[in-house]
C-alpha cells in the first residue's frame, strides 16, 4: 500500500509536523504499507526538505493545493491523509485544503487534530465539506468521536478513532524516573549554550511545546512560591521555542513576560526556560528528568495535545487542567485534574503527589500502563488497518472535476522595480520607471490591495513594508478639513493638484476596507480605520458611479465591526443609489447603470454583488448579477476569445468595442466581478468566467498575444488592434496581478471545469 500524508513537516516548528514525521516512520514498519510520500505545507521558502517530500504547498497559494493532487495522481499513490488543524491550511478557516480535497482521486483518510464543540459557521461548513470528501475520518478519543457524531460532520460508519502515538525513544527504563543523565539547564537555555548538570536533589516539574499565550504557562509560575514554600527543591522546566505564528505577529512578548513574571515573583532558581523546538533526544532526557509534568492549558476546546501523549508515554504522573484530551488520557488515574486558571489548585495538586511518594509512584506507574499502548508501532498498526478499510471502501465519490490550465504563480519583480520609498512610479519606458510620470493615490490604492493580497499568500515582510507605505501615502493625500484627497504627487514629493473628490477617494476607501478585512496587526489596522471613519462623510456624498463603487467594496470587505453603525448607514446609502440608478437606466438591451462604458467598468455590478452579499440584500444580488451576465455577453466571455471595451469608451447604441486600445485594467475589473459573484453565489458558471477572463492576458484576446510579461513579471499597458503597447506601467502590472490574487484566493486557478 502506497501512502501520501498531507502536513506540515519538519524543518517547519510544529507539532503537527512532528506527528506526521513520526507517524510515516511508524507507518513503513507496518507490514501493510510500501511506501509513505508527504505533501509539505509551508508558510515561507523554508530549508531544504527531506527526501521523503514530493511536493510543497506555500500555505496561502491557494491554486497549489490543486496542483498537489495532481501530483499525487501521478505518483499513484493508494491513499491520502490528511492531517487537518485549521490554522496550518490557508484561506479563511483553513478553506484552501479543500482545494486539493476535491481534487483527489483516491481514497481519502481525514484525521481531525481539532474538534471545537462551538465552531463558527464557517469552520463548521469547511469541516463538514472535508469529511463528506474523506472515506474515513480518524479522531484521537471516544470524546472527539461523540463531538464529531453530535456536530453531524459525518456518519458514525465513517469515524474511527485511533489514538495519538509517542516514541518509543521515550518510554521509561524499569526503574521509572529515575533522572539519568540531568542535563537540564540552571538558567535560560539559548541556541549554541552547552547544558549544565541540575543536581539530582531538585524535583522537576516541566511543560515543553510551541510556546503561546493559551498554554497557560503564566498560572503554573504564579503557582511556584506555594509550592517551593513546601518544597524548596521545585524546579519548573519551560522547553519549546515561541510558536513561530505567534512570534510573526507579536515577538517574544508573551515569552519575556513570562521571565519577567518569575523574576518578580523571585523565582531566579526556581524557573527556568529553554528556548529550543527540542530534538527527540533532548526531549527524553527531559522528561526522564521529570517528577510531575504540568500542561496548565488555557482552553477547554483541546482535543489532543502531543505534548502529553509523550509525558505519559514517558510514564511522567501530570498535574493539568480539564481540557477534553487531559480528561480522557488522565481520567484512569496517571495524573490530577485541576480547574482552569486556578494557581493554588495547581500548586495544592502539585503539593500533595510530592507530599505523597507512594501516590505519585502509584500516578507513574498508571503512566507508563496507558503510555505503552500509546507507543507510536502499535498506533501505526492501527493507523495502516485504517488505511487499508479506506482503500478498499474506495472514494466517497467517484464523480472529479476536469482542471483546466494551471495559471502562472505571481511574480513581483517588475512591480518592485516599479516601487519606492514613497510609493509606485505611474510610468514605464518599456519596463524602466518613469520617474517623471510621479505618483497617484488610484496606483497606490491599488498597489495596498495588491500588497495585502501578497502579504497574505507569502507572509514576506516586504510586502508589509509596502502595505504601510501605501497606507501612509493615502493618509498624507487626505483633507480632512476639505473632505477631499489630492491625488497626483511629483517625483519631488509636491501635490499637483488641489484635494477634491473623485474616483481616486472612493479607490482609496477601497484599499483602506480590504485592510480591514484582512486580520492586520492593530498597529497597521487602527490607522485605516481611522482614516476611512474620517472619509465617510465625503464618501456618502458621491454620486459618480465608480467612486460609489469603489467605496462600496472597502466598506461590503471591511470587518463590520471595524467601522460599526455609521459605516454600515454609508454602504446602505451608497448601495441604494448606485442600484436604482442601474435600475433606471437599463433597458433596451442595454442593462447599465450609465450611458456610456468607460473603464472599470465591471466594477460596477461586482459592487452591487458585494454590497447585497454583505447586507442580505438579495435583490442587489440579482440586479449586479443581471447586470454582469449583460456586460459579460457584451465581451464574449464564453466566446473563444475576450473582447474588451476600447479605452476611447463606446457609448449606449454604438457596436462592441468601441474604439482605442483593450485595457488590463478592464480585464482584471471582468476578472474580480465574476471571482465576487462566485462566492456569492458558488455558481460554477461564474468561476469559469473569471478564468476564462483572466486568460485574456496570457492571449485569450483578438490577437493571441499574451498581455503579461513573462520575461519581466511585468504587464503591457494596452492591446492594439495590430500590436501590443511596449510599457509595462504601474496600473496595468497591478490589474494583472490583482486579477490573479483574486483567481488564487478564490481557489480558482484549477479547480473550475472549462
Amino acid at each position: 500500500m502506497r501512502v501520501a500524508i498531507v502536513s506540515t513537516y519538519p524543518p517547519r516548528a510544529c507539532g503537527i509536523g512532528t506527528f506526521s514525521r513520526d507517524l510515516r516512520e511508524a507507518l513503513l514498519e507496518a507490514d501493510a504499507t510500501t511506501s509513505v510520500d508527504l505533501v509539505a505545507i509551508v508558510r515561507d521558502e523554508e530549508a531544504e526538505q527531506a527526501p521523503e517530500v514530493i511536493a510543497r504547498i506555500h500555505q496561502d497559494q491557494r491554486g497549489e493545493y490543486a496542483t498537489a493532487a495532481r501530483v499525487l495522481d501521478r505518483r499513484g499513490d493508494d491513499v491520502v491523509m490528511i492531517e487537518h488543524e485549521f490554522g496550518i491550511f490557508g484561506g479563511p478557516d483553513g478553506e484552501h485544503v479543500l482545494s486539493l480535497a476535491r481534487e483527489l482521486r483516491v481514497p481519502m483518510v481525514l484525521t481531525l487534530h481539532t474538534v471545537l464543540s462551538a465552531p463558527s459557521v464557517r469552520q463548521a461548513e469547511v469541516l463538514r465539506a472535508l469529511c463528506e470528501l474523506a472515506t474515513l475520518v480518524c479522531v484521537f478519543t471516544e470524546t472527539a468521536k461523540r463531538m464529531i457524531l453530535d456536530a453531524h460532520l459525518a456518519p458514525p460508519e465513517r469515524v474511527r478513532v485511533v489514538p495519538h502515538g509517542g516514541p518509543t525513544a521515550l518510554l521509561p527504563s524499569g526503574n521509572g524516573n529515575a533522572g539519568h543523565g540531568r542535563r537540564l539547564l540552571r538558567g535560560p537555555r539559548r541556541h549554541g549554550a552547552q547544558p549544565t548538570a541540575i543536581d539530582d536533589s531538585r524535583r522537576i516539574l516541566s511543560t515543553f511545546g510551541l510556546i503561546s499565550p493559551g498554554k497557560g504557562i503564566e498560572t503554573a509560575i504564579a503557582a511556584m512560591p506555594a509550592i517551593i514554600q513546601r518544597h524548596p527543591e521545585a524546579l519548573y522546566v519551560v522547553a519549546g521555542q515561541t510558536h513561530p505564528e505567534v512570534a510573526k505577529r507579536h515577538g517574544e512578548e508573551y515569552r519575556l513576560g513570562l521571565e519577567r513574571q518569575g523574576r518578580d515573583l523571585g523565582l531566579g532558581d526556581h524557573v527556568v526556560f529553554d528556548d529550543r523546538f527540542l530534538s527527540l533526544e533532548d526531549l527524553a532526557e527531559m522528561l526522564a528528568a521529570t517528577t510531575i509534568y504540568v500542561t496548565p492549558y488555557r482552553s477547554r476546546e483541546q482535543i489532543v495535545s502531543g505534548a502529553l501523549t509523550f509525558a505519559i508515554v514517558a510514564g511522567c504522573p501530570t498535574v493539568s487542567t480539564p481540557y477534553f484530551y487531559a480528561e480522557d488520557l488522565l481520567g484512569s488515574g496517571a495524573g490530577v485534574i485541576v480547574p482552569f486558571d486556578d494557581p493554588e489548585a495547581l500548586a495544592e495538586a502539585v503539593n500533595a503527589l510530592l507530599d505523597d511518594p507512594a501516590r505519585l509512584k502509584r500516578a507513574a506507574s498508571t503512566a507508563r500502563a496507558v503510555g505503552r499502548a500509546l507507543a507510536w508501532p502499535e498506533v501505526g498498526r492501527q493507523t495502516a488497518k485504517v488505511l487499508q478499510e479506506a482503500v478498499s471502501l474506495g472514494p466517497p465519490s467517484t464523480v472529479r472535476r476536469a482542471p483546466p490550465a494551471t495559471l502562472p504563480r505571481a511574480r513581483t519583480s517588475h512591480l518592485m522595480t516599479l516601487v519606492d520609498d514613497v510609493g509606485i512610479v505611474q510610468h514605464a519606458d518599456g519596463s524602466i520607471p518613469l520617474r517623471s510620470s510621479g505618483y497617484c493615490v488610484d496606483d497606490v490604492a491599488r498597489l495596498a490591495i495588491v500588497a495585502l493580497r501578497l502579504r497574505t499568500t507569502t507572509g514576506a515582510e516586504v510586502h508589509t513594508r509596502t502595505l504601510s507605505m501605501s497606507l501612509g501615502f493615502l493618509r498624507h493625500a487626505w483633507d480632512a478639513a476639505g473632505g477631499g484627497m489630492h491625488n497626483f504627487l511629483s517625483y519631488d514629493r509636491r501635490w499637483l493638484d488641489d484635494p477634491h473628490p473623485g474616483d481616486h477617494l472612493g479607490r482609496a476607501a477601497w484599499a483602506l476596507g480590504e485592510a480591514l478585512g484582512a486580520g492586520l496587526p492593530q498597529a497597521l489596522a487602527e490607522p485605516a480605520r481611522i482614516l476611512l471613519c474620517e472619509m465617510l462623510e465625503a464618501l456618502a456624498a458621491a454620486r459618480f458611479p465608480r467612486t460609489m463603487a469603489f467605496a462600496i467594496l472597502g466598506l461590503a470587505h471591511a470587518e463590520p465591526e471595524a467601522l460599526g453603525a455609521p459605516g454600515e448607514t454609508v454602504l446602505r446609502e451608497l448601495a441604494a443609489r448606485l442600484g436604482a440608478q442601474q435600475v433606471k437606466n437599463a433597458g433596451d438591451g442595454w442593462h447599465w447603470a450609465e450611458d456610456v462604458l468607460t473603464y472599470d467598468n465591471a466594477r460596477l455590478p461586482q459592487a452591487l454583488i458585494a454590497a447585497g452579499a454583505r447586507l442580505g440584500d438579495d435583490e442587489l444580488v440579482r440586479e449586479g448579477l443581471r447586470s454582469l451576465d449583460w456586460y459579460a455577453g457584451e465581451l464574449g466571455v464564453d466566446s473563444p476569445f475576450v473582447r474588451l471595451v476600447g479605452h476611447e469608451t463606446r457609448r449606449r447604441g454604438e457596436p462592441h468595442p468601441g474604439a482605442g486600445n483593450e485595457q488590463p485594467l478592464d480585464a482584471a475589473a471582468l476578472v474580480e466581478a465574476e471571482v465576487e459573484a462566485f462566492a456569492a453565489t458558488r455558481q460554477e458558471n461564474h468561476g469559469r468566467r473569471a478564468v476564462r477572463a483572466f486568460e485574456w492576458f496570457l492571449g485569450r484576446n483578438v490577437l493571441g498575444l499574451s498581455v503579461y510579461d513573462f520575461a519581466t513579471g511585468g504587464c503591457h499597458d494596452g492591446l492594439g488592434e495590430e500590436a501590443l503597447n511596449v510599457n509595462e506601467g504601474a496600473e496595468s502590472t497591478l490589474a494583472y496581478l490583482q486579477a490573479l490574487l483574486a483567481l488564487d484566493a478564490a481557489g480558482l486557478q484549477a479547480t473550475v471545469p472549462e
